[in-house]
């Protein structure tokens, strides 16, 4: 009898042994992802209580809010929707995006609480409540730049305007985008299996969508940047000491002749035939976007200190930001500048065509640099977090990401840029009153898409930078007569409201 009441005592002790192994298991090895899984009634009885923290422009406008229901029950919503791209949206299928999800231990009330409020939450069982972010963008900054990406031809592009001087960025705009009210879930509905199918095929069309509105092209869309990365050619020649800003340069229009091919010629030639002159100094030359000169300027630098300066402002890294980023590319193969065609290269490069490829931040950030002391600023988008009783946890200290080039070179290719703007193809972005520097890009994207990319990438002002920009309008010609007036858009904006 004692044997087998020890037997059965053994198989308890070991029944309770393998259920409490199982319990750990399951609520602590396991347990976030149990949490985590869509279909967790008490995640999402959570996720649609919990009273989420705002989200506002600068100057204290709503761009994302919470609305509470009778029952208690919560909805996010986004009064402006053409933000989709930066604010993100909230839903059980996707999870959290955008900044929704960068911020979401914040935003959800998970982090940023000091300790008692978060302890008393959970004794009394009361919805969580969030933390609010106070964004960088300007709401009327960024209505001027969406309305610079449709005025004249309706086509894909993007805008990003930021300070210098710090990295806020005050405007995002692509186009075309999303509305993220329609990816959110509306707990109060009758029918939570209709309205997650409806969410599905909304995000399933919009995937599918040809425009791709899903994709950020300010920080995702990788173009050919055309003659505004001639800003780098000239910035890398100061640098360096290879020319004066004083230098003169004359090139036949059309050169036939192997003289005005240099050693980078390879059966292929750079003709000056976007201008009528001949003979110019180094601002004219940049200006007028002369293409010998600034090939022959690169072949001059050779590839290791021309990539090398090109690289102290930021390409081949990804900026940190907190939305998805494309890292911009000097190349594609990684061979481009030491192979057979490596004079070639070079010299394309230069001049802004080769196998470069860029996004809209990257040359904004460019464009920083230079309206400077020449190094590139950190971007950012959350200038504070506060929490529910308006305390500050978090507070965005400004910081310079790369070395860029020196604050005297800087200075040279502000001034130049400035040239370019009052005398040269950038002129449609002069601002009465005010000094602004730029440069145009007629990107060339082959015989298959005869319509090039248009750009602008510049600052306001050259005596007291406020905002640098970077603006992009696919295929649709010539960036003189297409992004220049769309820049002057948002310069006047910036200046007019003092950004």
């Amino acid at each position: 009898m004692q044997t087998r009441i020890r037997r059965l005592a053994f198989l308890h002790l070991l029944g309770l042994g393998a259920a409490a192994a199982a319990l750990g298991y399951w609520q602590v090895l396991r347990a976030p992802e149990l949490l985590a899984r869509p279909d967790n009634p008490r995640r999402l009885d959570t996720l649609w209580r919990t009273r989420r923290g705002q989200m506002v422009d600068r100057r204290g406008r709503p761009l994302a809010v919470t609305e509470v229901a009778a029952d208690g029950y919560v909805r996010r919503v986004y009064p402006h929707p053409s933000l989709g791209a930066v604010i993100g949206f909230l839903n059980p299928l996707q999870g959290a995006v955008g900044l929704e999800g960068a911020y979401d231990a914040y935003l959800s009330g998970q982090a940023g609480l000091d300790s008692a409020r978060a302890f008393e939450q959970r004794l009394l069982h009361r919805p969580a409540v969030g933390a609010d972010l106070v964004l960088t963008l300007d709401l009327d900054l960024q209505v001027a730049a969406e309305r610079a990406l449709a005025t004249g031809p309706a086509v894909p592009g993007a805008v990003i305007a930021l300070d210098p001087r710090s990295g806020a960025i005050r405007a995002l705009a692509t186009t075309p985008t999303f509305d993220p009210n329609q990816l959110t879930f509306d707990p109060t509905s009758d029918d939570w299996n209709a309205t997650t199918a409806a969410i599905a095929a909304t995000a399933a069309r919009l995937a599918a969508a040809p425009g791709q509105p899903l994709l950020n092209r300010a920080t995702q869309g990788l173009y050919p940047p055309g003659s505004t990365f001639k800003t780098v050619t000239l910035a890398a020649a100061l640098e360096r000491r290879i020319v004066r800003p004083d230098q003169r340069f004359r090139y036949s229009l059309n050169p036939p002749d192997r003289d005005h091919r240099g050693p980078w010629h390879q059966n292929q030639f750079v003709s000056c035939q976007n201008h009528s002159q001949s003979e110019f100094d180094l601002a004219h030359a940049f200006a007028y976007s002369c293409n010998v000169c600034f090939a022959d300027l690169g072949s001059q630098l050779g590839a290791g200190p021309y990539l090398e300066v090109a690289r102290a402002l930021g390409m081949d890294q990804a900026p940190p930001l907190d939305l998805p980023i494309e890292r911009s590319r000097l190349s594609v193969r990684p061979d481009f500048f030491s192979g057979e065609e490596r004079f070639y290269a070079l010299a394309a490069t230069a001049m802004g065509q080769g196998e470069l490829l860029v996004t809209p931040l990257q040359m904004a950030l460019i464009a920083a640099a230079m309206a400077t002391d020449g190094r590139p600023p950190v971007p950012y988008l959350v200038e504070e977090i506060r929490r529910p009783d308006g305390q500050v946890v978090f507070r965005h200290q400004p910081r310079r990401w790369l070395g860029g080039v020196s604050a005297a070179t800087a200075a040279q290719v502000r001034a130049i840029m400035v040239t370019s703007v009052v005398e040269g193809w950038a002129s449609g972005a002069q601002v009465r009153g005010a000094q602004i520097g730029g440069k145009t890009g007629t990107a060339e994207l082959g015989s298959t898409r005869p319509e090039p990319h248009a750009w602008f990438i510049g600052f306001a002002t050259a005596d007291d930078p406020r905002l640098a920009l970077a603006l992009i309008k696919e295929s649709s010609g010539m960036s003189s007569a297409v992004a220049a007036p769309a820049a002057r858009t948002v310069f006047e904006a910036a200046l007019l409201g003092a950004a």
